[in-house]
């Protein structure tokens, strides 16, 4: 399930990231009015926004998102120099990962969730390292401490997603108070 050889990417369109950051502050604005703001997401401003910042541009090489049918996909070059080397599989280091990562997402009381999740790697389905529920509530976990570890000034959008879904090849976030402040008042 490896490759001799990375995959090669599409450069990123990056004025496709700009485009994102004002969908983003206008929703921001609205949702700090009580509103309860949508934004539409191509997969072109999801690459140019995501892999465009400072804290994931050294992604842009090995990761581009596309989007199938429901589901949202990671079209993944891996190098595995990060691996420990394999007895009896010489030059295993020196290969790639050449995969996809796809996910169906939605919104639990705030938190983001890995409803569904599966992995093909150059070429080969593999199931069992996808289909447990511990690994989907993993994903979710470290999908979400990432966001709570981003940026102080994103917390409030963050917190107000309250569905995430795609929909005529767009991904489709829709933002309100959060639980907290709706009991709070």
């Amino acid at each position: 399930m490896t490759s001799p050889s990375p995959r090669t990417f599409p450069s990123i369109d990056e004025g496709s990231g700009q485009a994102v950051q004002e969908k983003l502050q206008h929703a921001q604005e609205e949702l700090a009015k009580g509103d309860s703001p949508e934004i539409h997401l191509t997969v072109d401003e999801l690459n140019a926004w995501f892999l465009g910042s400072s804290n994931n541009r050294e992604l842009a090489e090995h990761v581009r998102f596309r989007i199938e049918e429901d589901w949202l996909v990671a079209e993944v070059s891996v190098p595995l120099t990060f691996m420990a080397q394999l007895p009896l599989v010489p030059g295993f280091r020196d290969r790639y990962f050449n995969g996809k990562i796809a996910a169906r997402l939605s919104v639990d009381h705030g938190e983001l969730k890995v409803e569904n999740l599966d992995l093909v790697g150059n070429g080969a389905r593999i199931p069992w390292l996808t289909t447990s529920q511990d690994y989907r509530r993993t994903i979710s976990k470290a999908i979400n401490k990432a966001l709570r570890d981003s940026e102080p000034e994103d917390q409030p959008l963050i917190n107000g997603i309250q569905s995430i879904h795609i929909a005529n090849n767009e991904i489709v976030i829709k933002f309100g108070k959060s639980e907290a402040k709706k009991e709070g008042g």
